[in-house]
């Protein structure tokens, strides 16, 4: 009976070694499930941030940029010179404004809108005859704002788009030394900057042209 007692009570040299090798083998699979889930995670980040940054390099190799014409080219005598050229001058007599503006981003500026803000017509006013269809890189076109008085400073809010639709906006600002007017400083931003809407297509009875969502590109 005893001696029973004693083989029952004997250590099984089996039993320990195999409980580590569960034990080991638990820690190693919970450690490779930790490790699995970083690296999933860090694949993850990785991608968003490389689908993130071919975004930004596509639409800034698209990007329109409207900013004051500081110059002019063109040519005399056979050489090409680019004189310096006011971005702006007004007329205090007939309260007329004009300022260049030219594109000077790398896509084209589509439906751009201008408005002159002042400190007592926050709303601002727009330009004389002025089409908002679209500037062309390097194209350059005159705003000529009327009853445009102001007594020391004023803005000039330009909003406009790029191919994608994304808009943009940059803000001049202007004021005037001696009775001349002359620009301040220049903010481009990635939002809107005026109060004016973008464009409604398709205006009402014209055919939508565009694409139907639901189908896909034509091979034809």
């Amino acid at each position: 009976m005893s001696g029973a007692l004693l083989a029952a009570a004997e250590t099984n040299p089996w039993a320990s070694g195999w409980d580590m090798l569960v034990a080991l083998g638990t820690l190693g699979l919970a450690v490779g499930t930790v490790l699995l889930a970083v690296f999933t995670f860090a694949l993850a980040r990785r991608t968003h941030d490389l689908a993130r940054d071919s975004e930004a390099t596509v639409r800034s190799q698209w990007r329109p940029v409207l900013l004051p014409a500081g110059h002019k080219p063109y040519e005399e005598e056979g050489f090409t010179t680019t004189p310096r050229i006011k971005p702006l001058a007004y007329n205090p007599n007939e309260q007329i404004l004009t300022v260049r503006i030219h594109n000077a981003g790398t896509g084209p500026a589509l439906y751009v809108r201008a408005h002159l803000e002042r400190p007592d017509q926050p709303g601002g006013i727009s330009p004389r005859n002025w089409s908002r269809a679209a500037l062309a890189p390097g194209e350059a076109a005159d705003l000529v704002f009327e009853n445009a008085s102001f007594a020391q400073r004023a803005q000039l809010l330009l909003d406009y788009r790029d191919l994608a639709g994304h808009q943009y906006g940059t803000a001049c600002t202007i004021e005037r030394v001696n009775l001349e007017p002359r620009m301040y400083d220049v903010l481009v931003e990635d939002h809107s900057v005026t109060t004016l809407g973008d464009a409604v297509y398709p205006q009402e009875g014209l055919r939508d042209a565009r694409l139907p969502a639901s189908a896909g590109p034509s091979l034809t």
